[in-house]
């Protein structure tokens, strides 16, 4: 069979390559399917859902503080830096 021959399913089942995918990573997958089956079942608007995100918003904001910390002392210290030089005549 000619590559031009291919029907659509044929080339879009090879691309996506699912039972590929679940041999690779099964639990992946399996992760995957049930946060898709969540979503479709009308579980993102939930008070669970808005409970659940909103403690991965603080564990992600905990976790970044110190790299932010340090991002914006640098950036405030190059401003600092710039904003005012010192001309080192008696002040």
């Amino acid at each position: 069979m000619k590559p031009d021959e291919r029907s659509l399913v044929e080339i879009v089942r090879d691309i996506v390559d699912i039972k590929g995918r679940v041999e690779r990573n099964p639990y992946g997958m399996m992760a995957g399917a049930m946060g898709a089956g969540f979503i479709l079942g009308g579980g993102l608007f939930t008070r669970l859902t808005e409970k659940i995100a909103g403690a991965v918003v603080r564990a992600g904001v905990i976790a970044a503080l110190p790299r932010l910390e340090k991002e914006l002392e640098r950036y405030l210290g190059r401003d600092a830096e710039t904003a005012s030089p010192s001309t080192g005549k008696g002040e």
